[in-house]
């Protein structure tokens, strides 16, 4: 797919951009070791539904520039103000995988008059969640150096990836492999993992739906390893009681890539109930 450019405090931003500009945005957010690619069938299914998909590449991701400073969680949700603005896009429903959940969530939390509807996909946004193995290692010293090294190797990235997807295009390998091609964005990784303290989502406990009134939907895969589905059910049972939950059979971790009809089909009925 063709993506758009601009240039954000002098940081070139490639995003994908699908329907007319005056009609209602839906903003996706991609996670980690993703791009705006990982949207791609979804973004052209929700423009032919009468929206305008938008999804960018998040700074170092993808085609887009890094920051000039650390790539932190709190940076990422600094540059979803800066994107939307850009954009003049003053509402927006949000739709998030991965890291982009909570990125995106925690941007919710301060911006809910903004914010119409949220997806939250193969995530949760929890002071209780504890990081899976990768991502521990990521954010240890040391370990995280020496596991960026392993996933340079271009063949090794390309074999961790199609684990999850096997049928995942060479576009979107060659696209998610960005990260990692560019000596400059090795420590992307290691500094947004790094700067993940899930205390920091402790001002939340027990009054997330006070600042998450909007619709909000939950999709898990099945068979997710990295963040598992039970994350999700309790996110519903002990926050957002207001929030739909689904699970996608014989899924993983990468719903939106591997049961693209499926999580369409959830998208589009969470976007009319809106």
């Amino acid at each position: 797919m063709q993506k758009k450019c601009l240039t954000i405090r002098g940081r070139e931003v490639y995003f994908l951009d699908d329907g007319l500009i005056n009609a209602p945005a839906v903003l996706f957010l991609h996670g980690f070791p993703e791009s705006s690619l990982l949207w791609g069938e979804i973004v052209t299914s929700v423009q032919k539904a009468g929206y305008r998909a938008i999804a960018p590449d998040l700074p170092g991701f993808g085609q887009s520039e890094a920051f000039n400073e650390p790539s932190t969680w709190e940076r990422y949700m600094e540059f979803i103000s800066d994107f939307s603005e850009e954009l003049s896009l003053e509402q927006f429903h949000l739709v998030t995988h991965d890291w982009g959940s909570l990125i995106g969530t925690r941007w919710a939390c301060s911006n809910p008059e903004r914010v119409q509807s949220l997806i939250i996909a193969d995530a949760t946004f929890s002071p209780d969640f504890v990081w899976h193995k990768d991502a521990l290692i990521m954010r240890s010293l040391g370990g995280g150096e020496q596991f960026i090294e392993y996933l340079k190797n271009k063949s090794v990235f390309e074999g961790f990836i199609k684990k999850s997807v096997p049928n995942l295009s060479q576009a979107i390998v060659e696209d998610f492999y960005k990260l990692f091609s560019d000596p400059t964005r090795i420590k992307i990784a290691l500094e947004l993992y790094r700067s993940g303290d899930m205390d920091k989502l402790e001002i939340y406990r027990g009054r997330l739906a006070e600042f998450l009134s909007m619709p909000v939907s939950i999709i898990f895969g099945e068979h997710d390893t990295y963040i598992l589905p039970e994350y999700g059910r309790k996110l519903k049972d002990e926050e957002l009681h207001h929030a739909n939950y689904h699970i996608i059979s014989g899924a993983g971790h990468f719903t939106p890539l591997e049961a693209p009809n499926e999580f369409i089909a959830i998208l589009t009925k969470h976007l009319k109930s809106v």
